[in-house]
């Protein structure tokens, strides 16, 4: 009797690994290797710039291979549509380039990813997608896929050892997120290959798929990635709370009477990934916590590490988010951060913009050239700045206004005025101008230029800004 109750409990534990081994996916597939080189080559955001840079270098003399590049970069493949049911604040936007992403990763070759996306694009750009994925094909088999076939089969089997892990500490994340995850519905860990040992990767969760770049002539480069793709899936796990959740969530934040709790809720997805991911999860696989920086950014790694004690008790005593846990965090950061209500890196991290040109290629340049001076976690843009629909969002609180003048600069500067009665704006031309408005308790930076060629300009001052003081002005050189 003994034997058999030994063998059915033998069975029901086997049964319940395979079953969390097999949530967990392992997968490399060449049709996303292919669209993350074509966005890495053409600089596109949230790509490795390691990787961009041996690509580059490789292929910098072949005429054929840059116009490929240059024609991606002039694709249009970022339509944006928003989820109605959720909070301003949360993750509501999905973007069409979001969905390329998924569908490169379940796709088994370029016709099946062309046959996945039909409707997403306008039909000439998804032709001249598909034409150019076609084209840049040779390149990345002869620099990339065929030489990386064993590398790529060694990171799988040694990341395969640790999926019933992963599904564990997923189970025990998921319950403090309060997120309901339905497991028929795998995690997908997708990777490719970059041929570097040393050098950054990135990492992108899109969907269920937790799209990963490995340094796969590191061998030991899977150690990093275990913590990453926590980290990744805790994105996910943040996105997809449910709506009433993110409700309370939001009103937790939002009717705190601390002057950071606004600047808390900004950090406060990156910081939860960032100490549950690379601190509390590799504590757990590796039995001791990382000593070295856990995320390449001061502000989301000071975050983190003060967030470590309050998240590992939570875990402990198996409880989720609550009311606490966000007073608590707000606390936490106004600790770690004292002068976060002035300091620029902060103040930039959620950000409202606006401009005057309603050119594609200048409004792609003002949104694409600010994320190499700062590091923005979210952004809306709004053209032009005097429109009924950049009016409405004046008044949006707690949020950093940065509003470029870049034509029509002394009627915009009235409108401004009449907008803001209470502020003094001036603003000469070429000069940026630092404001407080107290109706919508927000930080305006105001910066007028005679074109959008000073923007970079522009920009390089105000990243030189370390506080943003209100009533300063600063030329822009």
């Amino acid at each position: 009797m003994k034997t058999i109750l030994s063998l059915i409990i033998s069975l029901v534990l086997a049964s319940h690994s395979f079953g969390q081994s097999n949530f967990i996916q392992i997968e490399t597939n060449k049709t996303l290797g292919l669209f993350s080189f074509l966005e890495t080559s053409s600089r596109q955001l949230g790509t490795s710039s390691s990787f961009r840079e041996y690509i580059i270098e490789s292929y910098k003399q072949d005429k054929v291979f840059n116009k490929i590049i240059d024609s991606y970069s002039n694709l249009n493949l970022d339509y944006s549509f928003k989820r109605q049911d959720f909070p301003e604040k949360r993750a509501s936007y999905t973007t069409t380039k979001d969905l390329l992403w998924i569908a490169a990763s379940n796709s088994r070759d370029i016709d099946d990813f062309s046959q996945r996306i039909i409707g997403l694009l306008p039909h000439q750009t998804h032709i001249q997608l598909i034409e150019l994925l076609k084209k840049v094909e040779s390149y990345y088999d002869d620099l990339i896929w065929n030489k990386e076939q064993e590398n790529i089969l060694r990171i799988q089997n040694q990341l395969d050892n640790y999926k019933v892990q992963i599904s564990d500490l997923y189970f025990r994340i998921s319950k403090f997120y309060n997120t309901s995850w339905n497991t028929s519905i795998p995690f997908k860990i997708m990777l490719y290959p970059i041929p570097l040992k040393n050098g950054n990767t990135t990492a992108i969760p899109k969907g269920n798929a937790l799209i990963c770049g490995f340094l796969s002539h590191n061998e030991n480069d899977y150690k990093a990635r275990l913590g990453i793709v926590v980290h990744e899936m805790c994105h996910i796990l943040y996105k997809e709370q449910n709506p009433d959740f993110q409700h309370q969530l939001d009103q937790w934040f939002t009717n705190s009477n601390s002057p950071y709790a606004s600047l808390a809720y900004s950090f406060i997805n990156e910081g939860l990934a960032t100490v549950l991911g690379n601190g509390w999860a590799y504590k757990q696989i590796q039995k001791s916590l990382d000593s070295k920086e856990w995320y390449n950014n001061k502000h989301i790694d000071g975050f983190a590490h003060s967030l470590f004690p309050l998240v590992e008790q939570y875990l402990n005593d198996k409880k989720s988010i609550d009311q606490d846990f966000i007073n608590e965090s707000i606390e936490l950061f106004k600790q770690t951060f004292p002068k976060a209500t002035k300091e620029t890196d902060i103040l930039m991290n959620s950000l409202q913009l606006f401009a005057n040109t309603e050119e594609e290629i200048e409004i792609n340049e003002i949104a694409n050239n600010i994320h190499n001076y700062f590091n923005i976690r979210s952004m809306s843009f709004s053209t032009p700045i005097l429109s009924i629909k950049s009016k409405e969002t004046f008044d949006k609180k707690e949020i950093t206004k940065l509003i470029i003048i870049d034509s029509d600069n002394t009627n915009t500067i009235i409108g401004l005025q009449e907008s803001f009665p209470n502020l003094k704006i001036k603003t000469p031309l070429n000069t940026i101008d630092i404001l407080k408005d107290e109706k919508s308790k927000s930080t305006i930076i105001i910066i007028n230029i005679d074109g959008v060629a000073k923007l970079n300009d522009a920009y390089k001052v105000l990243s030189n800004i370390v506080y943003l003081e209100n009533g300063m002005n600063y030329k822009i050189k």
